[in-house]
C-alpha cells in the first residue's frame, strides 16, 4: 500500500515513541533533511527535528514547520551527542580558565556529556563543591559526577592508607559515599590499580558499592590489573611486596583477576558494573579479549549487569613513557618495595646522580641480571621493541619517529643495550632516559573484539588539552572520529548504527540518564551532525593535536558549541545530578 505524506509522518512519529501533532509548528531550531540515527541501534531514517527551549520537541516529517534558525542537514547524519564514559576533564572544568572550560578538543569530536572520576578521584570534596565549580564558571559539556573511592578512602584514612581498612573505617567511608550520592553522584568510581585504592580489599569496595546500589547507581573502575602484573610492579619487586590478605593465593594478579573482581563486585553488591578503558596490554596478554568476553557473557547470563568501555586505539597511556625503572637511577640498595607509583621517587632527590647510580647497577652482575629482567618485562608490556616509537629526543632529534628496534639494529645493539646507550649518552637531569617513547601495546584483534560486543561503550580516557606535545595520546583529539573513520567506514568492524548506540544510548543506559542519549521528543537537545563520508581524524602520535574533519555541528542543551565546523566558545553544559 502506498502511504500518503500524512500517514507516513504519523508512522515515523510512532516509530519515535511518541504521537505528536504534526501541524505547522514553530521552533527555535529546525534540523531538516538529515538521516537520523536515534541512539537505539536502529537504522537511519530521513526525518526532521524541532528544538525549543533546549529540548527536542518534535521528530518527524515537518514540511510546514518554521524556526528562528533552520539547519539543512541534507546528505549528513544527525545523532545524539556522544557521551564519554571515561573522562579526565573534571579538574580543568572545575578550576580552569574559560578556554579550558570550552573543552575544544572534546566538543570537536562530538562529545556533549562526560562521565568523570573513573579512577576514583574527585577534583574536590564534597560533590556539592565540585558541582559548584562547574556551575560557577560554566562548561561546554554536561558533567556526570561520581563518588570517588580513592577520595573517600583518603578522607577517612589520610596518609595511613597502605593497609586494609578496618570495619569502623569502612563504615565511615560508607557514610561519605551516601553523602556523595545524596548530593547527586551517579555511582562509585574506583582505581584499584592506583594509590590509595590498590591497598583496598575487594570486600571494602563491595561494601561501598552496596550503598550505591541503594540509589540504583553503578560502579566502574580502572581494574586492579590490565596486564601480566599491575602497572606499578616489575618482576624484581614481586617478592618484596605483601598484598592484602584477600588477594588470590600466589597473588600475581593479571588482567583476568581484574575482570573477575569487577564481576564479583557486581554480583555481590547487586549493582551494574563496568570495566573501564578495557584493553589487553602487551603481547603476553594478546588474546585476553576472548577470556574477558567469555567471563562477561557468562556473568550476564547469570544476571550480573556487566559492561565495558573502550577508546579505539592500539596504544595506551596518556603521555610518553620511559622503559628503565626509576630505581636503577637511584643508589644501589634503595628501597623500592613501594613500586613504580611510589611518590617518593619524584620527591626524594635520590636520582640526582642518575648516571653514576645507573652505572653502579650495570657493573654488578647480580643487579645487571635484575635490571635486564625488569627492562625486558616493561619493553614487552609496552608492545615490544619494534612498537616503541621515539617521540621525544631533545639531544638528537633525528631519532624522533624511529622505533627502538630500528635504532638498535642500525647500531648493532641489543634493545636493552640501546636503552643503556640512550641513558648514558643522551640522558639529562630532566630526562634521565635520554628519549621517551609511545608504545603500541595493543593488538588490532583485541581492540576490535572488545569493540564488537553490544555492551561496550565508547570513551576517551582524556582530559582537556589545548597545546599537546608529541607523545600525547591521539585519543585526546580523535577518539570518536577515529572510530567512525577507521572501524565503521574503512574496516567495517562495526556498523554506523552500532557505533552511534555505543556512544549515546548505551552510555545513557549504563549511567541511568533518562533525558540524554537518544533522538526523541522530550530529550535534551544534545545533537551531533556529521558528514559520514568526510569524517576523518588526523591526531597522531607525533602530532596529537591534529584536527578533525566532517563534524559540522555539535549542540549542547540546544546551543551550538560547534557550528559549521568551527568552535563557538559557548558554555551551555550543566552538571547532571542524579535525582534532579
Amino acid at each position: 500500500m502506498k502511504l500518503g505524506i500524512t500517514t507516513l509522518s504519523m508512522v515515523l512519529v510512532i516509530w519515535n515513541g511518541l504521537v505528536q501533532d504534526l501541524k505547522a509548528q514553530s521552533f527555535d531550531i529546525l534540523i531538516k533533511n538529515g538521516t537520523v540515527l536515534d541512539g537505539t541501534g536502529n537504522p537511519g531514517i530521513l526525518v526532521d527535528i524541532g528544538i525549543s527551549d533546549g529540548k527536542i520537541t518534535a521528530v518527524g516529517l515537518l514540511p510546514d514547520a518554521s524556526a528562528v534558525e533552520v539547519i539543512d542537514a541534507r546528505g549528513m547524519h544527525v545523532v545524539p551527542g556522544f557521551i564519554d564514559m571515561h573522562s579526565h576533564a573534571d579538574r580543568s572544568l572545575y578550576q580552569g580558565n574559560v578556554l579550558d572550560r570550552q573543552a575544544s578538543n572534546l566538543v570537536a569530536q562530538g562529545i556533549t556529556t562526560i562521565v568523570v572520576g573513573p579512577d576514583g578521584r574527585n577534583p574536590v570534596w564534597p560533590i556539592s563543591e565540585e558541582v559548584r565549580g562547574y556551575s560557577d564558571g560554566g562548561t561546554a559539556v554536561n558533567v556526570v559526577p561520581m563518588v570517588g573511592h580513592a577520595t573517600v578512602r583518603r578522607e577517612i584514612m589520610g596518609d595511613d592508607y597502605e593497609r586494609e581498612a578496618t570495619g569502623a573505617e569502612i563504615e565511615e567511608m560508607k557514610n561519605l559515599v551516601r553523602l556523595g550520592m545524596d548530593e547527586g553522584g551517579w555511582g562509585l568510581g574506583a582505581g584499584p590499580e592506583y594509590r590509595p585504592g590498590r591497598f583496598a580489599s575487594t570486600e571494602e569496595i563491595i561494601e561501598l558499592a552496596k550503598v550505591v546500589s541503594e540509589y540504583d547507581g553503578f560502579y566502574y573502575a580502572h581494574q586492579r590489573s590490565q596486564s601480566p602484573l599491575p602497572l606499578w610492579l616489575t618482576p624484581s619487586i614481586v617478592s618484596d611486596y605483601t598484598p592484602p590478605s584477600t588477594w588470590p593465593e600466589g597473588w600475581r594478579l593479571t588482567a583476568t583477576d581484574g575482570m573477575h573482581e569487577t564481576i564479583r563486585i557486581g554480583r555481590e553488591a547487586g549493582i551494574r558494573v563496568m570495566g573501564t578503558h578495557i584493553k589487553a596490554k602487551g603481547p603476553a596478554t594478546w588474546g585476553q579479549s576472548a577470556v574477558d568476553v567469555m567471563a562477561i557473557d557468562r556473568a550476564r547470563a547469570e544476571g550480573v549487569q556487566v559492561y565495558l568501555d573502550q577508546y579505539p586505539y592500539e596504544t595506551f597511556g596518556g603521555g610518553s613513557v620511559e622503559v628503565i625503572p626509576k630505581w636503577y637511577y637511584a643508589p644501589v640498595g634503595t628501597d623500592r618495595s613501594g613500586g613504580l607509583d611510589d611518590p617518593f621517587w619524584n620527591t626524594s632527590g635520590l636520582m640526582d646522580n642518575h648516571l653514576v647510580n645507573l652505572q653502579a647497577h650495570l657493573d654488578d652482575p647480580v643487579l645487571l641480571r635484575e635490571f635486564l629482567e625488569d627492562t625486558r618485562y616493561i619493553l614487552d608490556l609496552q608492545g615490544g621493541t619494534d612498537r616503541h616509537v621515539i617521540v621525544i629526543s631533545p639531544r638528537d632529534e633525528s631519532l624522533v619517529g624511529r622505533t627502538l628496534g630500528e635504532v638498535a639494529r642500525s647500531r648493532g645493539n641489543s634493545p636493552t643495550d640501546q636503552l643503556i646507550e640512550f641513558a648514558l649518552t643522551l640522558g639529562t637531569p630532566l630526562l634521565r632516559s635520554g628519549v621517551r617513547f609511545r608504545g603500541l601495546a595493543g593488538s588490532a584483534q583485541d581492540v576490535e573484539h572488545y569493540m564488537k560486543q553490544d555492551y561496550t561503550a565508547t570513551s576517551t580516557d582524556a582530559g582537556i588539552v589545548r597545546d599537546p606535545k608529541p607523545g600525547r595520546h591521539p585519543r585526546y583529539f580523535g577518539s570518536y572520529p577515529h572510530k567512525i573513520a577507521t572501524y565503521v567506514r574503512d574496516k567495517g568492524t562495526i556498523t554506523l548504527p552500532f557505533f552511534v548506540r555505543s556512544s549515546t544510548g548505551l552510555p545513557a543506559q549504563i549511567v541511568g540518564l533518562e533525558d540524554r542519549g537518544y533522538i526523541r521528543a522530550g530529550q535534551a537537545a544534545d545533537i551531533v551532525i556529521f558528514d559520514y563520508e568526510a569524517v576523518q581524524d588526523s591526531a597522531t602520535i607525533l602530532d596529537p593535536g591534529g584536527g578533525n574533519e566532517g563534524i559540522e555541528f555539535v549542540m549542547v542543551n540546544g546551543e551550538f558549541v560547534v557550528r559549521y565546523g568551527l568552535m563557538t566558545g559557548k558554555l551551555p553544559g550543566i552538571p547532571l545530578l542524579k535525582g534532579n
